[in-house]
């Protein structure tokens, strides 16, 4: 071998022992990352912690109060949990038998490495029903959990009763599959170095914060360094990143036009004035198909409205939830 090519290949030796030592070093920092983050504490005002064990994984909720059952379902995204409600649990436990879970995927339940969809999610509020509550239950629920709710309430209404949403999807947003692009993204963030890489950029403290002052909230005053460490801890649980690649890919979409058709009653609608995610101007197509559903606008709010504007959300649904 000349001297040529003996610096030739020495040249690759030391790009490919570069190479390997840069993905090794991002590989032990995301590990470090979610090795780093504390467990998460997520107890709601009086709340008592329970765990529902389901052939999937076990759930983890929080539950107070007597009388009709009221559950309460977190939005799907990165961080989310239960912890959405923890501003009206207290209060709306004082009336109504509430319960507040941390879907599968999410918070404190069970995180399995499984295919997540729509249907997933379905079923499992159904079991949850089931098992845990018992009886035919209220249901309020923001963003894609809104879709899952109505889909549900259409196929099993022994187990639904009546309905309030707050920016759901189903309709303009979130409902027809992405394919095949969608498929491409599953793919991209199901990589194990590349998607646990771009997962932790989109989930670092900066990204969340970004996220939640552009898009979620409509007073970026809210979002305190409190609130953003929950949404990072909520995230960096181990397992959190499963459900993300099948969410980008629009596995987890659900179009409800029919299931939203046939309900006996129309669901309450409430939307923040000020939401980015699923904008206010989505509701025309749900008053579309449902013209006498009540649609709530709450000023100075976004995504989260009933965590915005907490007084303000209570006082809106009053008459909804005396007449449950």
């Amino acid at each position: 071998m000349g001297e040529k090519e003996t610096r030739q290949g020495n040249g690759v030796l030391k790009a490919l022992l570069w190479t390997g030592v840069a993905v090794g070093a991002v590989a032990v920092l995301n590990a470090t990352i979610f090795y780093k983050t504390p467990p998460l504490w997520n107890r709601m005002p009086g709340g008592t912690a329970q765990w529902l064990p389901l052939p999937e994984g076990d759930i983890y909720y929080e539950q107070a109060g007597v009388g009709r059952p009221l559950l309460l379902l977190h939005g799907i995204g990165a961080g989310c949990s239960s912890f959405e409600w923890q501003r009206l649990f207290g209060v709306l436990s004082e009336t109504r038998q509430v319960f507040a879970p941390d879907l599968l995927g999410f918070g404190k339940s069970d995180k399995p490495q499984i295919p997540y969809s729509a249907e997933t999610y379905i079923d499992l509020i159904a079991a949850f029903i089931e098992r845990a509550i018992g009886e035919k239950t209220d249901i309020v629920a923001s963003s894609l959990s809104g879709a899952f709710a109505v889909a549900l309430a259409e196929r099993h209404p022994e187990l639904v009763g009546r309905l309030l949403l707050i920016a759901p999807t189903g309709l303009e947003a979130l409902a027809a599959p992405l394919k095949p692009e969608g498929k491409a993204l599953k793919a991209l963030f199901s990589l194990p170095l590349v998607g646990l890489s771009l997962y932790n950029l989109i989930t670092s403290r900066v990204g969340l914060r970004e996220y939640l002052k552009g898009r979620i909230y409509a007073n970026p005053g809210r979002v305190d360094t409190d609130l953003v460490d929950h949404f990072h801890c909520a995230a960096h649980q181990p397992g959190s990143e499963r459900v993300l690649p099948y969410f980008v890919g629009g596995y987890l979409n659900c179009e409800i036009a029919e299931a939203l058709l046939a309900l006996p009653e129309p669901p309450t609608l409430v939307w923040g004035a000020d939401a980015v995610e699923t904008p206010l101007r989505h509701a025309e197509a749900f008053q579309k198909l449902r013209p006498n559903a009540q649609l709530i606008v709450l000023e100075n709010a976004g995504s989260l409205p009933h965590d915005e504007q907490p007084e303000a959300f209570l006082e809106a649904i009053q008459p909804w939830l005396s007449a449950s």
